[in-house]
């Protein structure tokens, strides 16, 4: 008689593991200043490590230039902040308008590319690294302009003429962000 229950209650127990790993095979686990993405299927998983100096405010769920962006959101004194957050490989594809070149399995790290978002007029620096079919993703934004700003200066023009503070931004992120896999 406890056999047959006893496989009865295994059996429930599989499949509802099975159901929760059907939910997706990411997983994202925070815990203050650091959080990790690991994928069921395969064992991998990245973690981000972020600065102290990086305090917790909210967890996001928002629309970025036509795609839907969840993510935990962090502030700095400094008027910056930082949203780390994980999607899709497709997802994050349309989101930057092309295909990354990265295999279908495995973990590649991109080097940290810094830009201007001239409809945000913000500096923004991000650290992608492609894990098996999705991506998790690290973005400091610089803190929001003083006065107006009409989105007209282009990526290279603002680059060329603001080098010392793309340099400055560039440093503090590399202090605040780390990733590892």
């Amino acid at each position: 008689m406890n056999r047959p229950l006893s496989l009865v209650f295994l059996a429930t127990l599989m499949l509802w593991m099975a159901g929760c790993a059907a939910r997706g095979p990411l997983t994202e686990e925070r815990a203050d200043n650091v959080i990790t993405y690991a994928r069921i299927d395969t064992g991998r998983a990245v973690t981000v490590t972020l600065g102290p100096d990086l305090k917790y405010e909210k967890r996001v769920h928002r629309e970025f230039m036509g795609t839907t962006v969840e993510g935990w959101l962090y502030r700095a004194d400094d008027g910056t902040s930082v949203l780390v957050s994980s999607m899709d490989r497709r997802k994050f594809e349309d989101l930057i308008g092309r295909p990354i070149d990265a295999p279908r399995t495995g973990i590649k790290a991109y080097p940290p590319q810094t830009s201007w978002l001239p409809k945000l007029c913000q500096l923004v620096r991000a650290y992608v690294v492609s894990m098996d079919g999705d991506v998790v993703a690290a973005v400091k934004f610089g803190p929001q302009p003083d006065g107006e700003c009409d989105g007209s200066v282009d990526d290279e023009a603002y680059m060329a003429a603001h080098l010392d503070e793309v340099a400055a931004f560039d440093r503090t992120a590399e202090r605040e962000i780390a990733l590892s896999w």
